[in-house]
């Protein structure tokens, strides 16, 4: 009879849980939905600062199983760290864009 692996099983179920994690926020913040819910809810400055922050912690969701080496392909890591990084600046990118909108029109 052989023995079951389980190192490597728990490592395969917390990369996936962070992985997952990490997704379903990134889905979150790019729908728009979801950003308009945090403004209205609780203003612009805080709403845009949950917001960011939502990414922060995706971002270490993802970096936690690169950090322990339980990922074994790195490139979807990476892009999702990528992808989070773009959520969290485009609070700051929307509120640059309507200041340049302003002006033009």
């Amino acid at each position: 009879m052989k023995s079951i692996d389980w190192r490597s099983k728990m490592k395969s179920f917390t990369n996936f849980i962070c992985f997952a994690l990490a997704l379903l926020f990134l889905l979150y913040n790019i729908s728009i939905v979801g950003f308009f819910y945090l403004i209205v809810t609780f203003g612009e400055g805080q709403g845009a600062m949950i917001y960011s922050m939502i990414s922060v912690a995706g971002i270490l969701l993802v970096v936690i199983p690169l950090v322990f080496r339980l990922a074994k392909s790195r490139f979807y890591h990476f892009a999702l760290i990528g992808l989070h990084l773009i959520a969290a600046f485009l609070p700051i990118i929307m509120k640059n864009l309507s200041g340049v909108f302003d002006k033009v029109l």
